[in-house]
């Protein structure tokens, strides 16, 4: 008898921390997706019945999301509205009954709701009287000015696909975050019009700063300037180039098939020496030491603090698993390396912030609907990619591949701009067109990454300036221009 009572005892017992695990993963851990998901019609009831709260932009007034009343049989409903349209969808998502969320609408859903457990009192007494219950406001870094100069700078390149990415150095904080072509979330559930997104070749609904990865060309050579100059290297060193560097099994040569002859290193930064940066890579930093410095940056970071989804920029294979064949290309950001606008905004940032990479933000703060402060987000320093010293003298390498380059369309009146060009190889395709930047050099504010997806190269005055780099001018024009105003 006593056997029969401790099977039975153990049975009830292990039914019991079933369902405890159960409640757990469908009240916490599946929670979210269940309540975005658009087959759940009580929370599509639920979110039609109260209004979500406010998106806004960093000044705190431009609205780009909003909740707007209607009467209905029954009452009132809302529907959710976009006045910034395309150019932040990215960013901000959608809501729909039909299709679940997306972006920030997604991600901030329990504070745009209200769902979470109520911050102030009028929270508390609005859900114990049954009464409406609008959600929070939240507050983002996006410049508005600028994540919509960026828009159609970008829709004005030669394939109108890419992608933007601003970032304030010493903080972290995004000032623009755009994709291109994109959609207007405000007639989603316009017939079939989700579904014409979906089947649209240029695929406006794929996040290229953040979620699509290319390789990054020559912009990836900062980032091997660094280890080198971490490695005793100095800007004024010599090299010879011969056009082509060997290794076994893969011969590196240089863009064009040129060579320079006698350089120094900071010169074969300025015209993007492929076969000095193989040797360096190779003979001098080595695969674990290059490698090691591309994670500093942020490769291999999968960005789990930040509020969207990042893909994790890749350098393939462990370093251990190079070949010299393998380190030569990955040195100017081919072979394996991958890399989107976002992280190659970061690197350009951690350079312009003295080698100290800080954590990315796009959130700033969320309010109560009465106003009442209750998140603020602040500067968080990531780590030390590279010494200040370093950095400095990368800072002046970089500035001198603006103004020894050739690069006229990289210029700001009256101010020094230092960066960086990419055209990164894609098998038949033409080529992706990259530029990173930031300035005013020698005080930076702003930090810029560019990609023109297949933009290739074009042959300007003044010397060859790629696609990506008017983009960047006018967003970086445009931020100091309002800086001096302010």
């Amino acid at each position: 008898m006593n056997t029969q009572l401790r099977r039975t005892f153990y049975f009830f017992v292990a039914g019991f921390a079933a369902l405890i695990v159960m409640l757990a993963y469908w009240q916490v851990y599946a929670q979210e997706s269940i309540a975005n998901a658009p087959e759940n019609s009580l929370q599509a009831q639920r979110a039609n019945e109260s209004p979500r709260g406010l998106i806004l932009a960093r000044d705190g007034e431009t609205e780009l999301a909003r909740s707007e009343p209607r009467e209905v049989e029954d009452g009132t409903a809302y529907d959710r509205v976009y006045p910034g349209g395309a150019p932040f969808a990215n960013v901000v998502g959608y809501t729909s009954t039909r299709f679940g969320q997306s972006g920030l609408e997604a991600r901030l859903n329990s504070e745009l709701t209200g769902e979470g457990d109520p911050q102030t009192l009028d929270e508390l007494i609005n859900r114990s009287t049954g009464g409406p219950q609008p959600g929070s406001n939240v507050e983002l870094t996006l410049d508005p000015e600028l994540q919509e100069t960026a828009y159609e700078a970008l829709s004005e390149t030669n394939t109108g696909r890419g992608a933007a990415v601003a970032v304030e150095p010493d903080t972290g904080e995004l000032l623009a975050l755009v994709t291109h072509p994109s959609y207007d979330p405000n007639d989603l559930d316009d017939d079939d019009r989700f579904a014409e997104l979906q089947e649209d070749p240029d695929l406006p609904l794929i996040d290229r700063a953040t979620q699509s990865l290319y390789p990054p060309g020559s912009t990836f050579k900062v980032i091997t300037a660094a280890a080198g100059l971490e490695a005793g290297i100095e800007p004024s060193d010599d090299f010879f180039d011969s056009g082509e560097y060997e290794t076994p099994g893969y011969t590196v040569v240089n863009y064009q098939n040129r060579d320079y002859g006698e350089v120094t290193f900071s010169q074969a930064l300025v015209f993007s020496i492929n076969a000095v940066f193989a040797e360096i890579a190779v003979e001098v930093v080595g695969a674990e030491e290059l490698a090691a410095m591309a994670q500093a940056f942020g490769f291999g970071d999968e960005y789990e603090d930040f509020i969207m989804p990042v893909a994790e920029s890749r350098l393939g294979l462990p370093p251990s698993e190079w070949a010299p064949g393998n380190t030569a290309p990955i040195s100017f950001g081919q072979d394996q390396v991958v890399s989107n606008a976002f992280e190659m905004a970061l690197v350009s940032a951690t350079i312009a912030n003295g080698g100290e990479r800080m954590a990315p933000r796009l959130l700033r703060e969320v309010r109560s609907p009465e106003g009442v402060l209750l998140e603020r987000t602040g500067p968080e320093a990531r780590e030390e990619a590279l010494s200040e010293e370093a950095a400095g003298e990368l800072n002046e390498m970089m500035q001198q591949v603006v103004t020894e380059g050739g690069l006229t369309q990289a210029e700001v009146p009256g101010v020094e701009v230092a960066g960086k060009t990419g055209t990164a190889e894609v098998g038949d395709g033409d080529p992706h067109s990259w530029w990173i930047s930031f300035a005013p050099a020698d005080d930076p504010q702003i930090a810029v990454a560019v990609m023109v997806e297949n933009g290739g190269e074009l042959d300007v005055a003044g010397g060859a300036d790629t696609p990506a780099i008017p983009v960047a001018t006018s967003i970086t024009e445009a931020y100091l221009d309002n800086e001096d105003e302010s």
